[in-house]
């Protein structure tokens, strides 16, 4: 198994940010973590283009606004 793989970004592969010592990815609602929100949306728009849709929250079903 790769460890260092676990450090790294889910969509772009580039290492998770560390700030003032301490490791600061940026985590999606999928629980993924990427180096940075721009990589996090880029993964969404491929998962939504490869399923069709968005993955809508319980409380985004149950309601409307």
């Amino acid at each position: 198994m790769d460890t260092d793989a676990a450090a790294r970004c889910a969509f772009c592969g580039k290492r998770l940010p560390i700030v003032n010592g301490e490791l600061r990815p940026w985590r999606a609602s999928s629980g993924q973590f990427f180096c940075n929100e721009f990589c996090a949306d880029d993964a969404e728009e491929v998962r939504f283009r490869r399923h069709g849709r968005a993955d809508r929250k319980a409380h985004e079903r149950d309601f409307f606004f």
